[in-house]
């Protein structure tokens, strides 16, 4: 007699929902840079045209085009044709690999658009209960990324290796203001620095310490251009004891010190 094995399902892999919105820009041309934040990062265009430039590849968004992002991309573009309206969902999901840069953009999605619709219709509904609202937000959620990915595609699980990185830098970004150190990342993770390099050298390409400088000036570059605070405030949020020190870093980071990038911003 023949026995059916059970079937073993792993954890649902979206833990949070950051964000849900909806957003128009009403001109054209009209050009915009910004950073994703931590997390996935779906956008799902429904009127308009753009032309975007992220990762080094150039991006034309039209109706029904999906774009996806992870973590802390530089994005630069210009609005096409106007109102330029998309959905944009922010979630964090440690254990799920985004596409390949080369299926990033995902073209003929317009049949996502009532999910999109329905998500955002729950994240604005203040009068269902905290719980009934999550349930139902994630459930909508976890149908849009089954419909994304490919059957031959099926997200994998990140190696343990990497893992360690992303879980190190997801509690660092919790608090930038901290000194950072292979010591305090030690101590943090308990495991080795050498380990903790390797980690982030594999995931990100880079050394952990480059990578948390890359983290803060992008944050930084975020709040300078979109926010009113005082270049001393803005340089302790992101981990600058010393003003001079963040404008250095950062005028060799975008080629232009943080005050003469807001200036141009406001021109």
């Amino acid at each position: 007699m023949s026995r059916t094995l059970p079937l073993t399902i792993d954890c649902p892999p979206v833990r949070d929902i950051l964000l849900v919105a909806k957003f128009e820009i009403p001109r054209a041309p009209d050009r915009f840079e910004a950073t994703s934040l931590p997390g996935h990062l779906l956008h799902l265009v429904v009127r308009g045209r753009a032309r975007q430039d992220c990762n080094g590849r150039e991006y034309v968004l039209k109706p029904g085009n999906l774009l996806w992002y992870h973590d802390d991309e530089l994005v630069r573009g210009t609005v096409l044709s106007a109102p330029w309206t998309f959905y944009s969902v922010i979630f964090n999901a440690p254990d799920l690999l985004p596409p390949a840069f080369e299926s990033r953009l995902q073209p003929g999605r317009a049949a996502l658009r009532p999910w999109f619709e329905e998500l955002y219709a729950l994240w604005e509904n203040s009068q269902l209960p905290r719980l009934v609202r999550k349930y139902r937000a994630h459930s909508v959620l976890l149908q849009i990324l089954s419909a994304l990915v490919e059957p031959a595609q099926q997200p994998l699980r990140i190696d343990p290796h990497v893992k360690l990185w992303w879980d190190i830098e997801t509690e660092l970004r919790k608090d930038l203001r901290q000194p950072v150190s292979l010591r305090r990342l030690s101590e943090l993770s308990k495991a080795s620095p050498a380990t903790i390099s390797r980690s982030c050298q594999y995931a990100v390409g880079v050394s952990p310490l480059r990578r948390i400088k890359r983290i803060r000036l992008s944050l930084a570059r975020g709040l300078v251009l979109r926010s009113t605070l005082a270049m001393k405030e803005i340089a302790e949020r992101v981990g600058y004891a010393r003003v001079h020190e963040f404008s250095r870093d950062y005028h060799k980071y975008f080629g232009k010190p943080p005050s003469i990038d807001r200036e141009l911003r406001e021109e």
